[in-house]
């Protein structure tokens, strides 16, 4: 997280009567998080214009990845921080009036770490052999069955169901958003989940996914 704060202007740029301009100073966010796709002519001194054009919208530049450089340009990454969703769309048109770089695609990082859910089902136990596929599934796995019949009290310490829970909900009150719909809720459990398990078990691709209202490109994507 980080703010950025302009200069408070002096007495000598202020008119007599007028507030000075307040400073935009936007706390910005990771879970404004955007990287931005763009490519730039040959100058060496684009980098340094596109850096300064974000400071300037008030966002944050975290990172800056060159992914091709050639005699006649550069494709690069660059990662930037912003206050809220507008204030992102601040930052691309930004970019966009740039002299010399062209936005290929715009990926929001919160939407791309949520591609495909952050939870996964993995075998607690190592599967190498033929012995140890016999005993975890076909005909080993028929002997639990059978004993579980008998000792149906021993369902929770020989099967997966001491480690399950069941999410019931109707959707009406989702962090403060109000009622969105059960869909909605059950990502916010598996989300808080996977924070109290241990880090995200799923990791973003570099494939661009935006929301629809941050789709717009002012060229074909690459």
């Amino acid at each position: 997280m980080s703010t950025d704060t302009a200069a408070t202007p002096g007495t000598d740029d202020t008119a007599l009567g007028e507030p000075a301009t307040p400073p935009r100073g936007p706390v910005t966010s990771a879970s404004y998080s955007i990287t931005v796709r763009l490519t730039a002519d040959g100058d060496p001194a684009s980098i340094g214009r596109i850096a300064t054009a974000v400071g300037s919208a008030g966002g944050a530049v975290t990172a800056i990845d060159v992914v091709d450089s050639r005699s006649d340009g550069l494709t690069v990454d660059v990662t930037c921080s912003a206050a809220d969703a507008a204030h992102s769309e601040e930052m691309v048109d930004a970019l966009r009036a740039v002299p010399g770089v062209t936005v290929r695609k715009v990926s929001d990082r919160t939407f791309l770490l949520h591609l495909g859910g952050k939870l996964e089902v993995a075998s607690r136990v190592p599967l190498k052999t033929r012995d140890d596929l016999s005993m975890a599934y076909t005909p080993g796995v028929a002997r639990v069955c059978l004993a579980l019949a008998d000792n149906p009290d021993d369902v929770r310490r020989l099967t997966i169901k001491g480690n399950t829970v069941a999410v019931v909900t109707d959707g009406s009150a989702v962090l403060g958003l109000g009622d969105i719909g059960p869909g909605r809720r059950c990502r916010s459990w598996r989300a808080r989940r996977s924070c109290s398990s241990g880090s995200p078990t799923s990791t973003p691709g570099r494939s661009a996914w935006t929301p629809r209202t941050s789709t717009r490109s002012s060229g074909p994507s690459s």
